[in-house]
């Protein structure tokens, strides 16, 4: 039952009660109104204004909330009030409750004086949980916001995957092609070495951060072309296609062809025809921004490991297509309810990018084009990670539950596992969701 509680007015009770219930009678046809707008909207335009309206729930809860208090007063001076809260309401309180559990499990892992990290969780593109939790920059007492821009490291994998689907989808490459076709001058040791097989890492070339001295020149610039020359000769680990082995390498070569086919930069081309028709504004390639959002201060656990200093220095020409891009878990959430709806990619193509590529023995890799491709639970996932100076990120979808959730971390050692965080918050999200 709803507790009564006593107004405090000088108007006499019956006065109260009237006009209690006309006030009552206006917010609930409001409310009705604007709930009657949105159900009867032709599904798919429901679909465009979710990109529009992404953080439309964010929004709502807060007014929900609000009706929940209005909506009680006048309830409790009526004698015939029903004892259970409208389903829109009872919706409103269980997100609440979501968020507080998400909450619950994650604060506790940071401390407000040290690097940190933000998270976001959307449902059927509709934010259900968004947080940020330590310093974005330490020495300068700057506590992290949910729209503080970082590094994301090899979550820009994706974009670059989907950059070449793009053009394969308008007939400007084919994924079968030989990659001499765009570079002529790689040298493949006789070996027919595809796109595809940079996308999902089994062509054999090693991996240039695995080099020995990769560490110690990270801080230089370099060209494209001279970054391909610093591993082009490089023998291949295997025969391309019979393998998995992770390569930076692979998508640094596909930075380049997007640039030769698109006739753009790589950093033009994923702010011409990614960020910006996406409206993420606050994503780029590193040193090619255009919003003015916070950014984050990358760190590392002392080698003593009592405190944390700043990342090592590192120039972004490096990782480039395999790694550069800035961004935010709001921008991401942007992200991922266009890959879900279809955007950017002919179905078929996207539906690729989430299917585990096959060897040539026949065998399955976990990874399609640019996603990490497995199971949580029994439940199909796409997934990705990063780590790069002074940040680890990582983000996940569970398609089944139109679930997705994005964790960028400021620091690359030293904090809680951006995938732990990532994978604790979907769990709770689901609940009992899962399969047996």
């Amino acid at each position: 039952m709803l507790k009564k509680r006593r107004f405090s007015s000088a108007c006499p009770p019956k006065t109260q009660f009237v006009a209690s219930r006309w006030f009552f009678a206006v917010i609930l046809f409001i409310f009705l109104t604007e709930l009657a707008r949105t159900v009867a909207l032709p599904s798919h335009f429901q679909r465009d204004i979710h990109m529009s309206k992404l953080y439309s729930r964010r929004l709502a809860s807060p007014l929900l909330l609000t009706l929940l208090l209005v909506l009680q007063a006048p309830a409790s001076h009526a004698d015939s009030a029903s004892t259970a809260a409208p389903a829109s309401v009872t919706g409103a309180s269980e997100e609440v409750a979501l968020a507080a559990r998400i909450d619950s499990e994650i604060a506790p892992l940071f401390k407000a004086n040290e690097p940190g990290a933000t998270v976001i969780v959307t449902q059927a593109g509709l934010t259900v949980f968004r947080k940020a939790y330590g310093m974005a920059d330490v020495a300068k007492g700057l506590p992290m916001t949910p729209d503080t821009v970082m590094r994301i490291a090899s979550i820009s994998k994706q974009f670059t995957a989907t950059g070449i689907l793009m053009l394969a989808d308008e007939g400007k490459l084919a994924l079968g092609d030989d990659i001499r076709k765009f570079l002529p001058d790689y040298p493949s040791g006789g070996k027919r070495i595809t796109i595809e097989h940079l996308l999902t890492h089994t062509s054999g070339i090693a991996n240039f951060t695995n080099k020995p001295a990769f560490e110690a020149g990270m801080n230089t610039d370099l060209t494209v072309g001279q970054m391909i020359d610093s591993f082009k000769n490089d023998a291949l680990q295997f025969e391309p296609g019979t393998r998995y082995s992770y390569s930076n390498s692979g998508y640094f070569l596909l930075g380049a062809i997007i640039e030769k086919v698109s006739g753009l930069s790589y950093a033009k081309f994923v702010e011409q025809r990614i960020f910006v028709p996406l409206g993420m504004l606050d994503s780029a390639y590193e040193g090619h921004e255009r919003g003015s959002a916070m950014r984050a201060r990358g760190y590392t656990r002392s080698s003593a490991g009592s405190a944390f200093e700043p990342g090592k220095a590192v120039s972004m020409t490096l990782p480039y297509a395999a790694g550069a891009l800035v961004s935010t878990v709001d921008d991401l959430a942007r992200w991922d309810a266009a890959v879900s709806a279809g955007t950017l990619l002919k179905p078929s193509s996207q539906q690729k990018a989430f299917t585990a590529h096959v060897l040539a023995d026949g065998k399955s890799v976990p990874y399609g084009y640019g996603w990490s491709v497995r199971k949580m639970r029994g439940m199909p996932m796409q997934s990705h990670g990063g780590g790069i100076p002074g940040f680890s990120t990582y983000a996940l979808r569970l398609p089944e539950k139109q679930l997705y959730v994005a964790v960028l971390t400021n620091a690359d050692r030293g904090l809680p596992g951006a995938e732990m965080i990532a994978v604790k918050a979907a769990t709770i999200a689901v609940g009992n969701g899962f399969p047996e």
